[in-house]
């Protein structure tokens, strides 16, 4: 029997269904933050969930050019770590999954895996004629560990689903969806889990070249990281100079940040405000002022300083230095 876990018809999607639509999440997966974006007026949303015995085959259907982004962070990792892995196979539309270091569209004809104990977003798009539907089969971790060696390594990669046993698995999947009300449990759960054996089996195979692409992907995500980690200071530090320094293009370089859930300009000022708050709080360098310690990390006025500061650390960078100074003095 297929059940509506939400459903939303109607104009101005806004923040109090978009509240609904990410508690749907949270409840049939993990705890997740989620944004939904319509780009017209009139849109439709529906996720849909069957049962195959004890696995679960969810549909996510929209109309109307509805876009959604969903977020997981190590904190919600670590207050709700439910373990299991989600097999993506979208129909219309497109899925671009974030983890591990690497992010993947995956289009008809793909599949791809997600993990729920390391953080993650998961972005979906509609096609031409404003449409998205995917189908999720949720697989518990055992299950995918007796057959895929380090599964974590997979997540995040697109798969084809075009021939072979992937081909066959996807259409049993998703026939399963409309058809195991209508078979016994037991055949209907031994079905799923074959499918899903023949997946992570071709996904094994097929494992070897796709580790070969990452491997590259990581070495030149690497060596960008650490040309940042080396230059932040520089106030000049564009993302033109960046990519020609690690001899990538800069659509590359955003690529290759959105793989880590982040952005260039996310992860540079994050890189400047800690270093300035490692300078704020040493006490060996109490003598250098704020405006100094703005400058040297690489602002170009204290101003814009003392906001950056303040939105990432909750004060301003005076709140801190006074606080070594009475520390000093107690």
């Amino acid at each position: 029997m297929v059940l509506t876990t939400y459903e939303y018809a109607g104009r101005n999607f806004g923040a109090e269904q978009t509240a609904r639509f990410n508690a749907t999440i949270c409840r049939d997966y993990y705890s997740a933050e989620s944004q939904v974006t319509a780009r017209y007026r009139d849109v439709h949303l529906r996720n849909s969930r069957a049962f195959a015995g004890f696995v679960p085959i969810t549909a996510y259907h929209t109309m109307g050019g509805v876009s959604t982004v969903t977020k997981r962070s190590w904190n919600q990792v670590r207050n709700n770590s439910t373990e299991i892995y989600l097999i993506w196979l979208p129909v219309r539309g497109s899925v671009t999954i974030s983890q591990h270091g690497q992010s993947a569209i995956v289009e008809p004809g793909h599949l791809a895996l997600s993990y729920s104990n390391e953080p993650l977003c998961i972005d979906t798009d509609p096609d031409e004629h404003r449409e998205h539907l995917s189908f999720q089969v949720l697989a518990p971790a055992h299950l995918v560990a007796k057959t895929l060696s380090e599964p974590r390594r997979f997540c995040a990669v697109p798969f084809p689903t075009g021939q072979g046993g992937a081909h066959v698995a996807k259409n049993v999947l998703m026939s399963l969806y409309g058809e195991a009300e209508h078979m016994d449990r037991q055949s209907a759960e031994s079905l799923a889990l074959s499918a899903m054996d023949a997946i992570f089996k071709a996904i094994n195979e097929q494992g070897k070249e796709q580790c070969q692409s990452i491997g590259l992907r990581e070495e030149k995500l690497r060596r960008l990281l650490d040309y940042v980690e080396l230059h932040f200071t520089d106030g000049e530090l564009t993302t033109e100079k960046v990519a020609g320094a690690c001899n990538i293009s800069t659509r590359y370089l955003h690529y290759l940040f959105k793989g880590r859930g982040t952005t260039y300009h996310d992860y540079l000022w994050k890189a400047r405000l800690e270093s300035a708050h490692n300078q704020l709080t040493d006490p060996t360098l109490s003598r250098r002022t704020i405006a100094e310690i703005a400058y040297s990390t690489g602002f170009k006025s204290s101003a814009h300083f003392s906001r950056a500061f303040r939105g990432q650390f909750g004060c301003a960078p005076k709140d801190v230095r006074e606080g070594l100074r009475a520390a000093a003095t107690s």
